[in-house]
């Protein structure tokens, strides 16, 4: 996509991330609740507009300086890897790859998410699938109503098998393919800011990006676990989950934000086999060691039923779930929490 100025750029990107992406501006959103650092620890707190949504991050160091310092690698790190990831920004490396078809000499952390979401695809049964692009960007344009001869020839460019990896060359099987990072591109991003936090020596960090946490040790330098309430579908307050964390991510994914129609049918949640938005998962909450794959399973799930997003959860060690279902009942995966 080509834009004529930079501040147009700035426009259509952020209009955009908020209607495709699941973990947008407008996404659900994951509160961090306050809590004091020790004396002997200075907290600071940094939030950046970035990626179409709110990052903050908060860091636990001995002085301000080696705080601020820390965090300003870390957002220096967000900011390549955007470099990378952005399909809104013709020169990236995802954008080359949509464009072309193809893309020779793909840098490895593009490699590095295309091969975990190809095996989040056969985990999930093919409902987490990174071709759905097409199919989004169409729903996009008819306001959720396409032609339904149309939305037969765009699911057609669908398959996560198309998208196929030599080396490390990328191209897709058939012309007019197209590929969306959004559930997990942001996750990932997140995870190499946390590392580059911990080269710097900090040991007690959060990191929120626009709902995407991830966590390392404690509030107050001590043994307080950071605190996390897991948004409201229905925005009374009544948060479905209060969660402690000391490592590990959480990420959640639901389809009361975004829509693509006036009756509320058609949301950014997108089923690859038949363009429909399921309508019997409100939210799903995901806890795993990394953001990138709370944040991916959180979109997977989201497309399955119930049962099967339980038993999917289960059987991935270190991962946990919470559902908010359509009648308002809120289901768990063993170790929740």
């Amino acid at each position: 996509m080509k834009h004529g100025t930079h501040t147009q750029d700035r426009r259509v990107f952020l209009k955009s991330l908020a209607i495709l992406a699941g973990s947008a501006t407008l996404a659900p959103v994951i509160r961090v609740l306050p809590a004091l650092a020790s004396s002997s620890l200075v907290k600071t707190t940094e939030q950046r507009i970035l990626m179409g949504t709110f990052v903050n991050m908060t860091v636990l160091a001995p002085s301000r300086s080696l705080g601020e310092e820390a965090i300003g690698r870390a957002f220096e790190e967000v900011r390549r890897q955007i470099g990378i990831f952005d399909r809104f920004d013709s020169g990236t490396a995802l954008s080359a790859l949509n464009q072309n078809g193809r893309l020779g000499g793909a840098p490895q952390e593009l490699l590095d998410v295309v091969d975990f979401s190809s095996a989040l695809s056969r985990n999930s049964a093919g409902r987490f699938d990174i071709t759905i692009a097409p199919v989004v960007t169409l729903l996009e344009r008819t306001h959720g109503k396409p032609d339904p001869k149309e939305l037969r020839e765009t699911l057609d460019l669908v398959g996560a098998s198309g998208l196929q990896r030599n080396g490390n060359d990328l191209r897709f099987a058939a012309s007019g393919m197209a590929a969306t990072l959004d559930g997990v591109a942001k996750g990932f991003i997140a995870d190499r800011a946390a590392e580059v936090l911990k080269k710097q020596g900090v040991e007690n960090f959060l990191i929120d990006a626009g709902g995407d946490i991830r966590a390392q040790g404690s509030t107050d330098g001590l043994d307080r676990p950071w605190r996390v309430a897991i948004e409201d579908p229905d925005k009374g307050g009544d948060y479905p989950s209060i969660i402690s964390m000391r490592s590990g991510a959480v990420a959640t994914s639901g389809g009361y934000e975004v829509f693509f129609d006036s009756k509320k049918k058609s949301h950014h949640l997108v089923s690859p086999t038949n363009g429909a938005s399921p309508q019997y998962i409100r939210s799903v909450s995901v806890q795993a060691p990394t953001v990138m794959q709370a944040d991916g399973l959180a979109t997977a799930l989201s497309l399955m039923s119930p049962q099967d997003a339980m038993r999917l959860t289960s059987s991935l060690s270190g991962h946990s779930c919470l559902l908010v279902t359509s009648t308002g009942a809120r289901l768990t995966s063993p170790n929740w929490g």
